[in-house]
């Protein structure tokens, strides 16, 4: 720990090696979500860096990793609990709306709408956000546009804050809803 807390970062290379294993197994057990169970760890590894100056040098570090990673499944789960509400929000929406035979205007202007949105988006994240609705995962959308999987991850996570600000301005729940899809 104190190798760690001095910035060495063969030392952060070697508990990222040793316990990675254990932090995954540790996150899918909780989500049943490889892939994000494979973003939580990594997330865990990277928040154990950014706060490795403030780590006590005995520290219980396997307790440590767990309670991070424990704190980032729970927050996801809970942001799969909101995103389900808005799908089911949503499809109560949809109902109501085919009974009155809008439905296809709606999705269309709503469709219209985040893609206007994500045209203003700055770099690459218009791409990235466009091969994300079209059901690409992260691993794929580096492969076409030829960057990392972590940056299109952070690119991807950018746009969606960026977005979700513009659009509760705009109070476009709808857009949010599809976008989560």
């Amino acid at each position: 720990m104190e190798r760690l807390s001095a910035n060495d970062s063969r030392a952060f290379e070697d508990i990222y090696n040793y316990y990675f294993p254990e932090v995954i197994n540790f996150s899918l057990k909780y989500l049943g979500d490889r892939q994000a169970a494979e973003d939580i760890t990594i997330e865990t590894f990277v928040k154990l860096w950014d706060r490795r100056t403030a780590i006590a040098p005995d520290s219980n570090l396997r307790g440590l990793l767990y309670t991070i990673a424990r704190n980032a499944c729970l927050n996801h789960l809970r942001n799969e609990e909101r995103l389900l509400r808005r799908h089911q929000e949503l499809a109560r929406l949809e109902e109501a709306a085919a009974t009155a035979g809008d439905i296809t205007t709606i999705r269309t202007d709503i469709y219209h709408r985040l893609y206007q949105e994500i045209a203003l988006l700055p770099g690459k994240m218009p791409q990235i956000m466009q091969l994300s609705l079209k059901g690409l995962r992260n691993n794929e959308i580096a492969d076409l546009t030829g960057i990392s999987e972590k940056t299109v991850r952070n690119l991807k996570t950018e746009a969606i804050k960026q977005l979700r600000t513009k659009l509760l301005k705009q109070e476009l729940l709808f857009l949010l809803i599809l976008l989560a899809r």
